[in-house]
């Protein structure tokens, strides 16, 4: 009777590994675009289907608006987007799954050929390094605040603080 209730526990411990194995198989690895890549807002993308937002970085929302340093309004949301679309560029998008969202979304890090889109939407101005879930983003960040490039030449509302004020 010993060898029966050792032989059920090896199998409910076979059993939770697999489990896990399957869990984490999703958390883990990496996917790269089938198809046309669909750029969503400047940190969001779609590709075959899957939804994905970019680890680490924080931009403009897609109906956000900023101040040039002239103090004239103009749409940063969608020029975040835009510049995320340039980017890519028509180029296959490899991405390295990181976490997965409150929201369902996939969240990776992207590159579009040799360019690391997250990175490099930071570098150019166009989105925050999102402190709360990394820290690799704050140099580029730091030199596009120097630089004055993209939303750093003029004001904004930092995007969470934005979205915050909207559900109010």
């Amino acid at each position: 009777m010993r060898w029966v209730g050792r032989r059920v526990v090896d199998y409910l411990v076979l059993a939770g590994l697999i489990a896990a194995v399957v869990i984490a198989s999703r958390y883990v690895g990496g996917f790269k675009s089938d198809g046309p890549v669909v750029v969503v807002d400047g940190d969001s993308l779609r590709l075959d289907g899957r939804n994905v937002r970019l680890h680490g970085i924080d931009a403009p929302e897609l109906h956000q608006s900023c101040q040039q340093a002239n103090g004239k309004s103009y749409p940063c949301g969608r020029d975040a987007k835009a510049y995320l679309r340039k980017l890519i560029a028509g180029r296959d998008v490899d991405c390295t799954l990181v976490d997965v969202d409150r929201y369902d979304r996939d969240v990776a890090v992207c590159k579009a050929g040799d360019i690391n889109l997250n990175s490099a939407i930071v570098g150019g101005g166009w989105a925050l390094a999102y402190r709360r879930h990394s820290l690799n983003y704050t140099g580029d960040e730091k030199q596009a605040r120097q630089r004055q490039k993209g939303i750093w030449r003029g004001k904004f509302e930092n995007p969470q603080d934005w979205r915050a004020r909207q559900r109010d």
